[in-house]
């Protein structure tokens, strides 16, 4: 059985929290972990991704944890995911903005996109995991991401029409992951930065 990835409304909340505090959880390597360069760009070597953010941005402390696989699993999406990183904007930045990364290496069979496309990770990864105070307000949206095909979900409260989640699947170095944005405000400079990301040419 394929375990949906996460509940976008956990992700409004304390995105991550629970995968972060799993007491299995150690501290993952620099290249599944990422960094914050000059500020306002994270990079991530495991992907070979890069977001140049709006604002300043930290890696708090304990926001990048690691746990082995599950042995017993043998799906795609099996226990935590190898790749699994929170950022946000530093306290002193006008705009409060989130950034959770979750990415799971694939096993060979599961490269195969004409068995495996990628929506149908995306439908697992984000279809019916919204919660009861987030509802969608776009359908899962084929785009790109630096010419990769992606799916986008966004999400607001209910009875709001400006996106307060924004939700993306791709794949990139053997790995299907899910990016999601956290805005309490205007949503669009992070849209933008995250629908600007670049992937090393390298892995193109």
């Amino acid at each position: 059985m394929f375990r949906k990835v996460l509940s976008f409304a956990v992700v409004s909340l304390c995105l991550f929290s629970s995968l972060l505090a799993h007491p299995q959880n150690k501290q993952p390597s620099p290249d599944l972990q990422g960094r914050v360069v000059a500020e306002n760009i994270y990079e991530n070597p495991a992907l070979g991704l890069t977001i140049t953010l709006p604002g300043s941005w930290h890696l708090p402390p304990n926001s990048a944890t690691y746990s082995d696989p599950d042995p017993s699993c043998t799906g795609p999406l099996c226990g935590n995911p190898e790749i699994n990183v929170a950022i946000e904007s530093k306290p002193e930045s006008d705009a409060h903005y989130k950034v959770y990364l979750a990415g799971y290496r694939l096993p060979a069979q599961y490269l195969n996109r004409n068995r495996y496309p990628l929506k149908w990770f995306a439908g697992i990864m984000m279809a019916d995991s919204l919660g009861r105070d987030l509802v969608p307000i776009e359908k899962q949206t084929a785009i790109q991401l630096d010419g990769r095909p992606a799916y986008r979900l966004l999400a607001a409260r209910q009875g709001e029409t400006t996106a307060r989640v924004l939700g993306y699947v791709s794949e990139a170095n053997g790995y299907v992951f899910l990016l999601v944005g956290a805005t309490p405000m205007s949503p669009q400079p992070l849209q933008s930065a995250i629908e600007s990301l670049k992937f090393q040419s390298a892995h193109h």
